[in-house]
Formats: structure tokens, C-alpha cells, sequence
């Protein structure tokens, strides 16, 4: 972890020990005081435990690849969309990372292509250590912010945070208490999802058959795979169901969510139409038990086999947030 998070560490158990000690020691006699300090408070708490806990600036892996690589952040428009979280009618933009190899020896569309989906409040630079080491491998990686999804993302050079309504349906949303809202919730999450990975990785096609688009014309159109964390690895097991061109898919801790197709009671009805492609999915000590114990981890349930097409990995000693 990096020098300034134990700072930041820091400043967060004197922020809380304030809370905690104003609570009981009634420093603050104004009511609308008090209710102003903890408010604010509570934000910086928030926002710096995520700032530690996604963002630690670990010592970067060593790859193990042959090729050397860089990347690109890139600002992508799709004009077929309008933004669902603005009122003004544009377009809907998404900012993407692409890792890509640069050697010489690499030859036009010879790269297969992953485009990555992040966590629920994560971001498009969050597991960067996979893609450097998949562009070692000769992988162009492209990782999306979703826009309002990501913690925070940078379009036409202003930053633009999580969306607060956004937030506060991840934090209510509970499948076991209201399956219906959970139901919906799912279906929203998912169609913005799939759609922002769906038009990236029709542009990279697009673009790829242009020889004078730098990295994009190192595509290999024909080998296409998705990738994604938790609610990410979800939509990426959505577009493979959707597109009859991915070859595989990479789903870290990711319930099938896109397979749910309505509400029976408390259960959850399924697709259970088979996956044409291949599918690896990892697990961690927290998203393994939920297998046997969460109505939304059915059809992972249905899927913990090693055969045929499908494969699945438990890493023991890992959390959700250290795959």
C-alpha cells in the first residue's frame, strides 16, 4: 500500500474516533451543527474508505509476457444512445482504458481483444495488473468506466462522479427482502451495462478494419473475449449470451445476472440455455459461500462444475476486492 494511504488511514480512525467521542461527549450543542459535522464527516469517511480500499496503489506485478506494451485512455461517444442520467438530451460518452503491446514483430489484426467491465463502484483503472499482463501476452485490453457507475471518470476534461441514485439502489437492493425491486434493479444495471461493452467492442471492429488506426488495427476481430468484476462480470456473461462472436468469458465473483428472467415468489426464474463460449469463473472466501446461500448465486450454483465449456477457480485467502 502506498505511502499516502496510510495517511489517509490515518486521518480516517481520528475522523471516526471524533465521531465517535462528539457522540458521547455532546462537544457539539447546536442541533443543526452537530447534524452538519456528522453529515460531513460521514462523506469523508465514506470516500476515503473507498479511496483505500479500491484505489491501494499496490507495487505493480511484474508481467510475464514477451511483448512490451502501453496504453491509451481514450473518449468514446455513442450517438445512438442518449445519457438516462442527464436531461438534456446527449449522447452517451464513456471514457476506456486500452492496454495494448507495441513491438515491432506484431502484425495488423493478429491481437485478440478483451474489453473489461469494473465493479459497482469501482472503476475502469482497477485491476490494472490483468491488463498489463494480458498486453504482455499480446492482448489489446480495453477497460470501460461506466459513466455514473464508475467511482469517478473524466469526460470532455470534467470529472464526473457515481451517480448518488445510483448508490443508493446498491446500497437497498436486497434480492432475499424485495425480489421484485431487486429484479428490476438488475435489469437496469445490466442494459447499460451491456450496452456501453456491446458499442466499445463494435467500435474497436469497426475501427480495426481501418489500416491507418494505430492500435485499433491490431484487433483480431475474430477472437473477441469479455472480462469483468462483480456486477462487471456479470454484464460480461450477458454480452456473451447476446453476441455470437465472443470466444470467451472471464467473470470475477459475478452472479449470472443477465441470465435472471423474472420473478417466481422468492426465486429468481433462469435462462438456462447453455453458454457458447468459454467461461472461467473465480471465486473468493466472500462470493464462494453465497453459492450455496444467496437466491441471486442460482445459476453459478447450476454452473460449479468443471467440464464441457465451463470452468470455475476458488481462490482461498481472497476477498472480493484483492482478485
Amino acid at each position: 500500500m502506498a505511502f499516502y494511504n496510510y495517511i489517509l488511514l490515518t486521518v480516517l480512525f481520528i475522523l471516526i474516533g471524533f465521531l465517535v467521542v462528539s457522540a458521547k461527549r455532546k462537544l457539539i450543542k447546536k442541533i443543526w451543527l452537530k447534524r452538519t459535522v456528522t453529515v460531513i464527516t460521514s462523506i469523508a469517511i465514506v470516500f476515503i474508505t473507498l479511496e483505500v480500499v479500491l484505489l491501494p496503489n499496490l507495487k505493480g506485478i511484474p508481467t510475464t509476457g514477451e511483448y512490451s506494451y502501453t496504453s491509451r485512455v481514450l473518449e468514446l461517444t455513442d450517438a445512438s444512445r442518449i445519457e438516462e442520467y442527464k436531461t438534456d438530451g446527449s449522447p452517451r460518452k464513456l471514457s476506456v482504458l486500452v492496454y495494448y503491446p507495441t513491438d515491432d514483430g506484431i502484425v495488423n489484426n493478429s491481437c485478440p481483444l478483451v474489453v473489461f467491465s469494473h465493479g459497482g463502484i469501482s472503476m475502469k483503472t482497477s485491476n490494472l495488473s490483468l491488463y498489463k499482463e494480458l498486453a504482455s501476452h499480446g492482448y489489446v485490453v480495453v477497460s470501460i468506466d461506466h459513466t455514473y457507475h464508475a467511482l469517478y471518470t473524466e469526460i470532455d476534461g470534467m470529472k464526473i462522479h457515481i451517480d448518488f441514485g445510483y448508490m443508493r439502489e446498491l446500497n437497498e437492493e436486497d434480492s432475499h427482502s424485495d425480489i421484485e425491486n431487486s429484479y428490476a434493479c438488475f435489469q437496469k444495471w445490466m442494459k447499460l451495462r451491456t450496452d456501453d461493452i456491446n458499442f466499445v467492442i463494435d467500435t474497436f471492429i469497426e475501427k480495426s478494419m481501418n489500416k491507418s488506426n494505430s492500435f485499433y488495427r491490431l484487433t483480431d476481430t475474430k477472437k473477441i473475449g469479455v472480462a469483468g468484476h462483480s456486477l462487471g462480470g456479470s454484464a460480461a456473461l450477458g454480452v456473451a449470451k447476446q453476441r455470437n462472436d465472443i470466444k470467451a468469458v472471464i467473470a470475477l465473483e459475478s452472479p449470472y445476472m443477465c441470465d435472471i428472467t423474472g420473478v417466481d415468489g422468492n426465486e429468481f426464474k433462469w435462462n438456462t440455455e447453455p453458454y457458447r463460449c468459454a467461461v472461467m469463473n473465480i471465486y473468493s472466501d466472500s462470493g464462494y459461500p453465497l453459492i450455496g446461500t444467496d437466491n441471486k448465486y442460482v445459476q453459478n450454483k447450476n454452473h460449479l462444475h468443471n467440464n464441457g465449456n465451463i470452468r470455475y477457480y476458488y481462490i482461498e485467502g481472497s476477498n472480493h476486492y484483492t482478485h
